[in-house]
């Protein structure tokens, strides 16, 4: 803990803040939310850190922690997913958890307008992945039927109607899916074929079907590409091909030019893509996250490896981001990413102190996250 932040970190946190005389922990992933982010370990032990003022931290408060977090309840899981203010994991017991907002039934459970420790989605189905998005949430279950709960004005439950809900339901049709992933208001998925649909909001293209004009239930993507992944950021998505040599292709918003700039000849001005265009340039994409207005991407023979795009008014898009890093997950205006030794660095925004180093100073270049707090001496 840095010295002169050390009164005011103990004023700010629920607890008593200690430092944990202990080797770093090893993360095995990390999510960034809207102004919170998460990580779990290799243990499957989920810290959280950034804004709680509806506890989505999960650490049974509302009060923002500028240091990494343990999640309530010593559960053990197996992948977390952090939306806007509330965030959801599957347990290894492939129960899924949520805590934070629920006005809109996002939790998947109707008992409290919010949840400051994690709470389990009514239903009692098992699930194999979970994604969190504006008002809403889903998950795939073990087999491979995709659910929905939460807010449905725009149709982003994909159960066919508008009405939302705080129970699980079943996104129509027989489809069987691998993955989701939830934007604002719409939602996406990879199937078991690798083929992609998307459904819900559609005012800015966000559903890569080539039309303007919400869908109430999965339509597929107008590619005819099989797809490793799929990222839904708030109105743009963006996915990585099955190919020997993938490539990434995004849809959507494209205002603050998170796919591609409005200067290229490929999009000639356009500030929205109604169909999925090439993003990513020859240097081996692994990985894609679309967050609220920009996007970064995980190259296999590049330097830096992690190179993002779009709206950088809180240096979310980074600088001098080096090392070898697998993975990275884009907020609204922060950015963090897992180097390949299992730490955590971030960037961009930090005035809920989201980039987990113990302050709340906005940082342009890659800060590692700091020493867990804990719960007791």
């Amino acid at each position: 803990m840095i010295p002169r932040f050390a009164s005011w970190l103990a004023l700010s946190l629920p607890w008593p803040a200690h430092a944990v005389p202990r080797d770093p922990l090893t993360f095995a992933s990390v999510t960034a939310g809207a102004t919170h982010t998460c990580a779990l370990t290799t243990g499957g032990r989920a810290y959280c850190w950034g804004s709680n003022a509806e506890g989505e931290l999960g650490t049974g408060a509302r009060v923002d922690s500028p240091l990494p977090a343990p999640v309530g309840g010593n559960l053990a899981f197996l992948s977390l997913d952090a939306g806007v203010e509330f965030t959801c994991g599957v347990t290894t017991g492939g129960a899924i958890t949520c805590w934070g907002r629920n006005s809109t039934g996002a939790l998947g459970n109707a008992a409290e307008p919010r949840s400051l420790t994690p709470l389990p989605v009514t239903g009692g189905l098992l699930f194999r992945s979970v994604a969190a998005g504006g008002d809403h949430a889903c998950g795939v279950a073990e087999d491979g039927v995709a659910y929905c709960w939460g807010a449905n004005l725009e149709g982003q439950l994909g159960t066919g109607d508008t009405l939302s809900s705080s129970r699980p339901l079943p996104v129509a049709g027989t489809l069987r899916f691998r993955s989701v992933t939830a934007g604002d208001a719409h939602t996406c998925g990879v199937t078991v074929d690798s083929l992609a649909y998307c459904w819900g909001a559609n005012r800015h293209g966000e559903l890569g079907v080539g039309a303007r004009g919400a869908r109430l239930g999965p339509q597929p993507v107008a590619h005819h590409r099989r797809w490793e992944a799929l990222s839904a950021g708030a109105r743009h998505t963006c996915g990585t091909t099955a190919d020997r040599h993938p490539a990434v292709l995004c849809w959507g918003d494209n205002f603050h030019e998170q796919i591609n700039p409005r200067r290229s000849p490929v999009i000639l001005g356009a500030s929205i893509l109604w169909l999925p265009t090439y993003a990513s340039e020859p240097r081996g994409p692994v990985a894609v996250s679309a967050g609220r207005w920009h996007t970064c991407i995980v190259h296999r023979y590049a330097s830096p490896t992690v190179s993002c795009r779009g709206a950088n008014f809180d240096d979310q898009l980074g600088e001098f981001v080096l090392g070898t890093f697998v993975q990275v997950s884009a907020g609204d205006a922060h950015t963090c990413a897992l180097r390949e030794d299992g730490a955590v660095f971030c960037w961009g925004r930090n005035a809920s102190g989201q980039l987990g180093d113990g302050t709340r100073f906005s940082e342009r270049r890659p800060v590692r996250i700091a020493e867990p707090v804990s719960l007791g001496p």
